[in-house]
């Protein structure tokens, strides 16, 4: 017949293993009330090592990571490139926030808003064209740097304890430039993308203006029919004419 396990033998393990194996075999032994050869028997046996390095699910022994409440309101620890990353009102800049809490619901007034900001990008782009314009022909300007960064050159067991990107060089630099002209040419390009969309939009106005108006018309028209229906008319006091912009109050039967 096969002898009992001590009833000890797994709560010194347990206890052992959350100690992260830094309890005493001696400590255990006095414990659990048996001979210190034992515990070290239990020990190879029962293979406490390879219960310790296995890692439970959640935090581990010791790990403060989560103390206090977790990671603080509106962290970025997870964020890598911020494509999906929340945008809170009050983490703008003061002029940016602004403009942003200043949209409104008129269409009329966001229309006018839009107008705005895409002439004053137009007289932008064309008071950097005519800078250009006037600059020597010869001149270049700097458009891109491009640095190809290799390690220093050290001894090995040097070079094994460095690692950072602090103990590279650069060892070639590749810097382009553009002429007045070519950078000429594209301000044009956006120029003419800015014009474009300044003429959409103006069509949009007047299509929107003309709706407005025609549903005007039709409200008067409606409101005159309904008095000349009832044959009761709101005359102007001081015009004697008919006021066809307020209905006359009366409710239809």
């Amino acid at each position: 017949m096969a002898r009992p396990r001590h009833p000890m033998r797994e709560v010194v393990k347990k206890k052992w293993i959350e100690s992260g194996g830094k309890i005493k075999t001696k400590e255990l032994a006095e414990e659990a009330g048996v001979p210190e050869s034992s515990i070290r028997k239990w020990k190879s046996q029962d293979d406490w090592k390879a219960e310790l390095g296995k890692k439970k699910r959640g935090g581990q022994p010791g790990n403060k990571n989560a103390t206090g409440h977790g990671a603080p309101l509106r962290n970025k620890n997870a964020e890598t490139h911020g494509a999906y990353s929340t945008v809170h009102l009050d983490d703008l800049p003061p002029e940016e926030r602004a403009y942003i809490e200043s949209i409104t619901l008129n269409t009329q007034e966001n229309m006018l808003r839009e107008l705005q900001l895409l002439i004053a990008k137009e007289n932008d782009l064309k008071r950097k064209i005519k800078a250009l314009e006037q600059e020597n022909e010869e001149a270049l300007h700097v458009d891109k740097v491009v640095e190809m960064l290799v390690p220093k050159q050290e001894d090995k067991k040097k070079q094994k304890q460095r690692s950072n990107i602090e103990e590279l060089k650069t060892a070639m630099k590749t810097v382009v430039k553009a002429s007045p002209f070519d950078r000429t040419l594209r301000l044009e390009a956006e120029l003419n993308k800015i014009h474009g969309r300044i003429i959409k939009l103006l069509d949009s106005i007047k299509s929107y203006e003309l709706d407005r108006r025609r549903i005007e018309l039709e409200e008067k028209k409606y409101r005159l029919a309904k008095q000349k229906l009832k044959g009761v008319f709101n005359i102007d006091p001081e015009t004697g004419e008919i006021d066809d912009t307020k209905d006359d109050g009366t409710e239809e039967i």
